[in-house]
């Protein structure tokens, strides 16, 4: 399948793209969404109602135009960070290309989450357009990283590196003041 463009006349969500490009009877069959940046994951209801399975619908909005492409769970979408919510509404998968799209997904939330202050270990040396090269680096929040040296770095898709977590995070115990 290749892209659709056109026109979305309502605004952008996860359901009005799906129903832009697959129809308004298929977007009916829609049980859940959820939208990760420009990639739209959904649990939808086969035609005779016996099975559940996932979609991940491509989008890409230019020019005022919106563009989209669709692609089921059995044709084994690259994207794989469908949540756990959406996976679990899902029926039995019906090839084997689903059932590794469903791990990939299933191992991606499976990854520890660090927090804020927390130490992430690379497995291989993260390389900066400054010439740096870094294994460990403390976790800041969102794609934001420091440095022991307290250098800060941006790391847009780390969580594709592989990595381990150290220690845990420093939590602030300040005592918070109660008015009565």
């Amino acid at each position: 399948m290749g892209w659709t463009g056109g026109e979305l006349l309502k605004p952008f969500t996860a359901l009005a793209a799906i129903e832009f490009d697959l129809g308004e009877d298929f977007a009916r069959r829609v049980i859940d969404t959820a939208l990760y940046g420009r990639i739209v994951y959904a649990a939808v209801r086969s035609r005779d109602g016996q099975e559940v399975f996932g979609l991940v619908l491509l989008t890409e909005r230019r020019d005022g135009l919106l563009y989209t492409k669709p692609v089921s769970e059995d044709m084994g979408p690259a994207e794989d960070r469908c949540p756990a919510r959406i996976l679990d509404r899902l029926t039995p998968p019906s090839n084997e290309y689903a059932r590794q799209w469903r791990e990939r997904c299933r191992a991606r939330l499976a990854k520890p989450t660090p927090r804020p202050g927390q130490t992430v270990i690379f497995k291989e040396r993260v390389k900066f357009t400054n010439g740096d090269e870094l294994r460990t680096l403390i976790f800041q929040g969102g794609s934001r990283f420091r440095s022991p040296a307290g250098r800060v770095y941006q790391i847009r898709s780390w969580r594709e590196h592989d990595y381990t977590l150290r220690g845990v995070a420093n939590v602030s115990t300040r005592a918070r003041t109660v008015k009565r």
